[in-house]
């Protein structure tokens, strides 16, 4: 079990009284080389050391022996920070629509839709136990694509009916183990897919909650459609009337496609952030969000995959999706470092833990993603990184995925699961918890009884990812 869900001290889930176990398991001192991306300082030959799930130090090892580390020839940079998902959607197929829409509203209505993914989703959560194998092959699915945290697994029903999100990635929204005592269902993150669906009451809450502090992140899908759509355009004004004004600081938009110049000068002001998808929403409506003119205004931009029946796999790829987004552009909209950072610090920035994670520094969370090297410098080599590339995935300290000699290495003792992603073996620690036994599952098991459920329906499991072939 990972440090930062081994305080300690045990703690009571809320309403229903229910002790989880816990225990404390002391880390030694360890120090990773390689190319450190921070994300805004390369250091060719760097370093960083962790010691119970914190950086103690990073930089330049200048020649340096660095007694005991381990020379990782991979690019280290934070692990990255996806803001903006539906994981427990994510291990149903992809969803060929091959026509475009002019909202989400009208996509949802399409008998498509339904029997391709809103029934076997259904199924499912209906199903004993399956909820929790769907969020933790999401999850797990996220981490190949290089995340370390998450927004929008599942989420509670009954005060702990949730308690399997516990152990693999950081859910923001739910459990991101940085607090104390670490009460899950209590963060300070809310995620809200229908804002304009809120009750009254409940909207009211959650502005006073964003006022006093109570509450650091409200993520809102809006404005989700064709730039020409008028009804999806005027979500915006219609928001900035709900809850007596929803425009302000501490909010961010999901998608925004058919936002504006005034509308991004707005956000600005009121210091509303903006959450990228650009390939679910091309494939979708044929168009994404005008990130030029909100990167005009001063929109702080974070990108995300939305979900992988149309949107990417992970973080990852669509990191080289809009990496090659960009590149058509002339000029391109977005430089390496700003790709990069809106992955890591200006997620974790929206998300209200920039203190914590999006960053290589002392103090930091050793949440941490290894990619590996290339010819085409670092900034380059991670965008142009697939899942195959991904040497290792590092959650506070902890390697939970990577490839066999570095997961030997740093995970030596924990019982380690082998799988294939792109041809490439790997190895998985799925973090089983005590006394949660939805967690206790294999992933081999779990992929099992997902696939067993699907096939009742016409239906496959998803792989982890599309493979491409790794640029060489």
């Amino acid at each position: 079990m990972r440090v930062f869900a081994r305080m300690l001290s045990c703690w009571i889930v809320a309403s229903c009284v229910a002790v989880i176990a816990c225990r404390v398991q002391a880390q030694s001192v360890l120090t990773l080389r390689g190319t450190v991306l921070t994300p805004e300082t390369v250091y060719e030959d760097g370093f960083i050391t962790t010691k119970d799930g914190r950086i103690l130090a990073a930089g330049e090892s200048s020649g340096q022996a660095l007694s005991g580390s381990i020379q990782t020839d991979s690019i280290i940079l934070p692990g990255l920070v996806d803001i903006h998902n539906h994981i427990t959607w994510n291990f149903l197929p992809r969803w060929r629509t091959n026509q475009l829409f002019a909202n989400r509203y009208e996509w949802q209505q399409l008998p498509s839709y339904k029997i391709a993914l809103d029934v076997p989703h259904r199924e499912v959560f209906q199903a004993k136990g399956l909820p929790c194998d769907a969020d933790r092959y999401g999850e797990v699915k996220a981490i190949v694509g290089g995340a370390t945290s998450v927004v929008g697994g599942l989420g509670p029903v009954e005060p702990d009916d949730n308690r399997c999100i516990i152990g693999l990635a950081r859910n923001l929204d739910n459990y991101s183990g940085f607090g104390d005592p670490g009460i899950i269902n209590h963060e300070r993150v809310r995620y809200e897919v229908f804002p304009l669906e809120m009750k009254l009451g409940d909207a009211a809450q959650v502005k006073a909650d964003l006022e006093s502090g109570k509450l650091k992140s409200f993520l809102i899908h809006l404005a989700e459609g064709k730039p020409s759509d008028a009804a999806t355009a005027r979500e915006f004004r219609m928001l900035d009337k709900r809850g007596d004004g929803f425009v302000r600081a501490g909010v961010s938009i999901i998608h925004g496609v058919a936002l504006g110049k005034s509308e991004f000068e707005q956000m600005a002001k009121a210091k509303v952030g903006l959450v990228w998808a650009p390939r679910s929403n091309i494939e979708l409506y044929g168009a994404t969000a005008d990130v030029a003119k909100a990167k005009a205004a001063g929109v702080k931009i974070a990108l995300a995959p939305d979900w992988s029946p149309s949107g990417s796999d992970g973080l990852l790829q669509e990191l080289q999706y809009a990496a090659t987004w960009n590149a058509a552009q002339n000029p391109p909209v977005f430089s390496n470092s700003e790709l990069l950072a809106m992955v890591t610090s200006v997620p974790a920035e929206l998300a209200g833990v920039e203190k914590a994670i999006g960053h290589i520094a002392p103090g930091y969370y050793a949440d941490l993603l290894l990619i590996r090297k290339r010819n085409f410098g670092a900034y380059k080599t991670v965008l142009r990184a697939s899942p195959a590339d991904v040497r290792l995935v590092v959650i506070n300290g902890v390697g939970i995925y990577g490839d066999p000699d570095l997961m030997n290495k740093l995970s030596a003792g924990r019982k380690l699961e082998s799988v294939s992603v792109c041809g490439q073996p790997k190895l998985l620690y799925m973090d089983p918890q005590e006394n949660i036994p939805e967690t206790h599952k294999s992933f081999k098991q779990i992929g099992q009884e997902l696939e067993s459920q699907l096939a009742a329906w016409g239906g496959s499991l998803a792989p982890l990812t599309a493979c491409n072939t790794p640029v060489q």
